[in-house]
């Protein structure tokens, strides 16, 4: 078994938990149907949460995929990452529905700055692990320098950077015209982004 494949069972183990938990609190608020004020913005968010977490699994493949040896401190930064995706997965939804009903749009505005902040967080661990891996790579290659790598970090890093500012920008503002358009924004960048992940 390779490093690759050894790897990859452990980070798919807890992003499988990221998609249950997210799948089953949408199974919740659908069998609860009649009891849930729905508000467009969360079942879309919990969506985009779900195109990150495939983004994540499809990027560990390439990560991990130059990786002929790994000790545990250098595998934490992935699995931090990965972690992160798991709380965000399972903060994205309510867990459950009282028995007088749920009004998501007041849910929401109740949990944003939680949701905001593991979003923020996760992308921070994310671009970690990115210059990470980069480095190890490029120290493979015999091409690593600090000017190089900080050239390609800014190159490869850049739409990450944009969105981590709007994330810390949404931990803060109660503005939900802001956080209806930085969603839909987010969603199409994302969606762009996962069209053109392969793995061959």
């Amino acid at each position: 078994m390779s490093v690759r494949e050894y790897l990859s069972v452990f980070v798919s183990i807890i992003v499988g938990l990221a998609v249950a938990d997210l799948l089953i609190s949408l199974h919740r608020l659908i069998r609860h149907g009649s009891k849930v004020r729905w508000y467009w913005l969360v079942p879309a968010l919990a969506f985009y949460i779900l195109l990150v977490i495939m983004t994540l699994w499809w990027g560990t493949f390439w990560w991990l995929g130059h990786v002929r040896s790994l000790s545990i401190a250098e595998f934490m930064p992935t699995l931090m990452v990965a972690i992160a995706i798991f709380l965000l997965a399972a903060a994205v939804l309510p867990d459950e529905v009282p028995e007088g009903g749920i009004d998501l749009k007041a849910w929401y505005l109740g949990n944003a700055s939680q949701i905001w902040l593991l979003a923020a967080i996760g992308l921070f661990l994310t671009m970690i692990n990115g210059a990470d891996v980069l480095a190890t790579i490029m120290k493979d290659t015999g091409k690593f320098s600090w000017p190089a790598l900080g050239q390609r970090f800014v190159a490869d890093q850049w739409d990450n950077v944009v969105t981590l500012a709007a994330c810390v920008w949404l931990i803060f503002t109660k503005r939900l015209r802001v956080h209806e358009v930085l969603v839909i924004i987010a969603l199409i960048d994302m969606g762009y982004s996962a069209a053109e992940f392969t793995i061959s």
